[in-house]
């Protein structure tokens, strides 16, 4: 079970940077830190609906842990952006608005994706 989940959010996490990087060709770090929740989002669902597809019935409480899911993913990237902004020595930096931003919009689009399945696989 933990490796199910622990491969859901490197799921989530490598998807919204995969975005980021992909945008960096034409847009400025500015704007994709304005437009990374929208990648977070994306990915906070697939992220839920991965867990279901994989765990299906050994979930107990299935919207309490895709969302406890998403939100560890949210927050997982939000490390990793703000690494990959003190590696590049650049002027942005993200505060702990960004990080409860980040956190909630994994953990409530995480916890949509699993009703998804839930109600995709009939469980």
């Amino acid at each position: 079970m933990t490796i199910a989940a622990v491969k859901s959010i490197f799921i989530g996490v490598g998807g919204s940077l995969i975005l980021a990087v992909f945008c960096s060709t034409f847009l400025t770090i500015e704007k994709i830190l304005f437009i990374m929740p929208l990648f977070i989002a994306f990915n906070g669902a697939i992220t839920g609906y991965k867990i279901v597809e994989t765990l299906k019935s050994s979930i107990m409480n299935t919207p309490l842990f895709s969302f406890v899911l998403g939100v560890g993913s949210g927050t997982l990237t939000f490390v990793v952006v703000n690494l990959t902004g003190l590696f590049i020595r650049d002027t942005f930096t993200l505060n702990i608005f960004d990080l409860f931003v980040y956190m909630a919009v994994s953990g409530i689009t995480s916890y949509l994706g699993a009703k998804l399945a839930v109600r995709y696989f009939n469980l």
